[in-house]
């Protein structure tokens, strides 16, 4: 902020002065409720310059040339256009084409459909999905010199509860197994009575996981046709769930 402002002329500090020059004027005015000319003659008044698209995609200069220019717009939130102007305009070549790998699966390899997962995905999983062994899977990820990924975590299983004998009881060991509702259902006991026996016991509720959110890694990683066959959803769900995720992380900008 300039020190040699007009501070007679500026008079009272106002809650978004830290914003001037930040984001956008005719933003700005929209959040304050003023017109696009009131914010830019107070900015004016500070010595202040007009806030540019640069400087959204300045904090990312170090990546211009490395990572592709969509990528670095996408992180941003400035448009494509935008950040090759920048780099072009800084003398940063674009980041190099990677050299195209030549395809060495048989097309009758069972693996084939499923080789994004490689590298990814643990052998055992995409074994599984394939309907092959664990060592095809091996051999087709060493042919292709990707590393073998670890298997994600298993989920930490309830301790077994046994049933107990007398009236509407002898359903104990469902629980963690299936909602309170579903218990009361198969064993005919009313639901409250099922409800505040798991209360009894100090049984947390059963929670359903998805299986995609084990592998919410993969969204935008791999073909979305690919990661709906081994999540057991459609490719269009993870589609969706894929531009959810990527409207949460895109920062706002104009």
């Amino acid at each position: 902020m300039n020190t040699a402002a007009n501070w007679q002329a500026i008079g009272l500090p106002r809650w978004y002065d830290c914003k001037l020059g930040q984001i956008n004027d005719k933003t700005l005015a929209k959040l304050v409720g003023t017109t696009k000319g009131q914010i830019r003659y107070r900015r004016l008044l500070f010595g202040i310059p007009a806030w540019t698209v640069d400087l959204v995609i300045a904090p990312f200069q170090d990546l211009l040339g490395v990572e592709s220019d969509r990528d670095i717009a996408s992180r941003c939130g400035a448009s494509l256009s935008s950040v090759t102007a920048y780099r072009e305009s800084l003398g940063i070549p674009p980041k190099p084409r990677p050299t195209p790998r030549k395809q060495r699966l048989p097309t009758h390899n069972p693996v084939r459909p499923y080789r994004a997962l490689l590298g990814l995905v643990c052998d055992q999983d995409i074994a599984k999905l394939a309907g092959c062994t664990v060592a095809t899977v091996k051999a087709a990820r060493e042919l292709l010199g990707l590393q073998a990924a670890a298997p994600l975590p298993k989920e930490p299983q309830q301790t077994p509860i046994p049933n107990y004998q007398g009236p509407w009881l002898g359903y104990e060991s469902l629980f963690g197994t299936m909602s309170a509702a579903k218990v009361s259902r198969a064993s005919g006991v009313p639901f409250s009575v099922v409800e505040r026996r798991q209360e009894f016991l100090g049984v947390k509720p059963y929670q359903r996981v998805s299986r995609v959110a084990r592998y919410e890694h993969l969204l935008g990683v791999v073909p979305h046709s690919v990661l709906a066959k081994l999540v057991g959803l459609t490719a269009s769900r993870i589609s969706d769930m894929c531009r959810q995720k990527n409207s949460e992380q895109k920062p706002q900008a104009e």
